[in-house]
C-alpha cells in the first residue's frame, strides 16, 4: 500500500479550503447572524497612560474575520457581533489610543458560540469599570447569556495572553492610528497539524495517540486587510526581535481575489526541521516563540506584530470520528465526538467553529468532504454519506477546525 503523508496533505488542502472567510462586513456562510453587545461607561480610574474609561470615545469590536469601530455616545454603546466567533472589545480615546480591553469571567474574549436565546440574545454588560487595563462589566454574561461549562472556560483562559498581543497589534505600522481604520490591519494566528490516532469503525472504538506521539507541526498565518497590498510574493516574516530565527520560510500565500472576502492576502510561514523517528508524515515544523516579529512588504514597508504562542495542548479539542458501514461494507455515515485531551466531553459551539472533514485515499485523492461553521451539539454529531461510499482505499481522515480566535487545527486520523 502506498503511504501518504497525511499531515502535509491536510495542511496543503485545508489552508486553501479556509479561504472563503473574509474580514469586516462581508461574512462567510454560517456567520451572518448577529447579536448586540451593550454597555455603559462608569469608571474614573486612570490607565497606565493616564487615561480613564471616561476618555473612551469608541469601542473596537473584532475577531479574526470581522472588525467594526463603534462610537460611544452619551457614555454608552451598542455594538454588533457575529455569532460563532470569539469577540474582543478594545476601548479607545478620541485619538484612538488604547485604554483597555473587556475582561469577563477571567476571559479577554466573549465566546459567542452557545447563547441562551440564540440569535435573539442581547448581551448587556451594564456598567463598565477600568481595573489595571481590564474593562470589567458589572453584569458577567459568561454563564448567563453565554452558555459554557467550567471545563470550556478553563480551555479558553489560556487565550488571555493572545488577546493582550492583539491589543498591541492594532497599530502595526506605528503611525498612531489603528490599522483597521485604513483597511490595512494585520492578523497573526497559529496553525497546528496533529497526529491524533486511528478512527473508529462500527463497534471498534477510535484509538487516540498519547501526547508524546501527537507529532505536532506548527505554522503561522498572516492575513492582511483589503488595502494592504504588496508585489508578487514579496513578503518576509522575521523575528523574534530578541533572538531572530534564521530558518523561517514562506510556506504559501494567496492574494485577492483568490483568498476571498475583503482580505488582500493570506501568507503562511513555518520553520522546517528533520522529522523525528516515528512521525507519520515526512515533515516537521517547529513552533514560534513569543515575541515581537516584523512583516516586511516590498522589501521596505515594515510592520511590527506581537505574537503569543499558545501551546496546542491548552486549547486542543479532539474531534473523534467513527465510521459506520452497511452490510456491504460501504460507508453510510461518520459520527463525530468532541472531547478535550483528557476525555472530557464538550459542547463544540462553545470553543470552536468552521469544522471541515475530509477523507483521502491511498493516492491522496479526496474521497469525501463535509463542512459546517456550526459544528453541532450535543457533543456527538452524525454526518450522513449518501450514496454509501466504497472505503476499500481509504487511507486517512482529516478534520480541521478554528478555535474562537481563529487559530487553525488540522487533525489527522489514519
Amino acid at each position: 500500500m502506498k503511504t501518504v503523508h497525511v499531515g502535509a496533505v491536510i495542511l496543503a488542502v485545508l489552508v486553501l479550503a479556509g479561504c472563503h472567510k473574509g474580514p469586516n462586513d462581508q461574512a462567510p456562510d454560517g456567520f451572518e447572524t448577529m447579536v448586540q453587545i451593550k454597555g455603559a461607561i462608569g469608571s474614573l480610574q486612570k490607565s497606565s497612560d493616564g487615561l480613564s474609561l471616561t476618555d473612551a470615545k469608541s469601542v473596537l469590536v473584532f475577531s479574526k474575520y470581522f472588525d467594526t469601530l463603534v462610537a460611544i455616545t452619551n457614555g454608552s454603546f451598542s455594538a454588533p457581533a457575529h455569532i460563532g466567533t470569539g469577540v474582543a472589545l478594545i476601548f479607545l480615546d478620541a485619538k484612538n489610543q488604547y485604554i483597555g480591553n473587556l475582561t469577563a469571567h477571567g476571559l479577554n474574549l466573549l465566546p459567542l458560540g452557545d447563547l441562551s436565546q440564540g440569535e435573539n440574545t442581547v448581551i448587556d454588560l451594564s456598567t463598565l469599570t477600568l481595573l489595571n487595563g481590564s474593562v470589567i462589566p458589572s453584569h458577567d454574561p459568561i454563564g448567563n447569556e453565554i452558555v459554557i461549562s467550567e471545563a470550556e472556560i478553563q480551555s479558553l483562559r489560556v487565550l488571555d495572553a493572545y488577546y493582550e498581543s492583539i491589543a498591541k497589534n492594532i497599530d502595526a505600522d506605528n503611525d498612531g492610528v489603528p490599522d483597521v481604520l485604513s483597511n490595512k490591519q494585520l492578523m497573526i494566528t497559529t496553525m497546528y497539524t496533529i497526529n491524533a490516532g486511528h478512527w473508529g469503525i462500527n463497534d471498534s472504538i477510535p484509538v487516540l495517540s498519547d501526547s508524546e506521539h501527537y507529532f505536532v507541526n506548527y505554522g503561522i498565518e498572516i492575513g492582511g486587510g483589503p488595502d494592504l497590498t504588496f508585489n508578487y510574493n514579496d513578503i518576509v516574516f522575521s523575528g523574534p526581535a530578541e533572538n531572530p530565527y534564521n530558518d523561517i520560510v514562506l510556506w504559501g500565500y494567496l492574494k485577492a481575489p483568490q483568498c476571498g472576502g475583503k482580505r488582500a492576502f493570506i501568507a503562511s510561514f513555518n520553520r522546517p526541521t528533520q522529522a523525528p523517528t516515528g512521525a507519520p508524515w515526512g515533515t516537521a515544523f517547529q513552533p514560534f516563540q513569543n515575541g515581537l516579529y516584523t512583516v516586511t512588504l516590498d522589501a521596505e514597508r515594515k510592520y511590527t506584530l506581537r505574537y503569543s504562542n499558545i501551546d496546542v495542548q491548552y486549547n486542543l479539542v479532539f474531534i473523534i470520528p467513527t465510521l459506520h458501514t452497511n452490510s456491504s461494507g460501504r460507508l453510510t455515515s461518520i459520527s463525530l465526538q468532541y472531547a478535550l485531551p483528557d476525555g472530557t466531553p464538550i459542547n463544540p459551539t462553545s470553543v470552536l467553529t468552521n469544522v471541515i472533514l475530509q477523507c483521502f485515499d491511498t493516492s491522496a485523492n479526496m474521497m469525501f468532504q463535509a463542512s459546517s461553521n456550526t459544528p453541532g451539539s450535543p457533543a456527538v454529531y452524525s454526518i450522513p454519506v449518501d450514496p454509501p461510499m466504497n472505503i476499500s482505499t481509504l487511507n486517512s481522515v482529516g478534520i480541521s477546525y478554528d478555535d474562537l480566535i481563529g487559530n487553525q487545527y488540522f487533525i489527522g486520523w489514519h
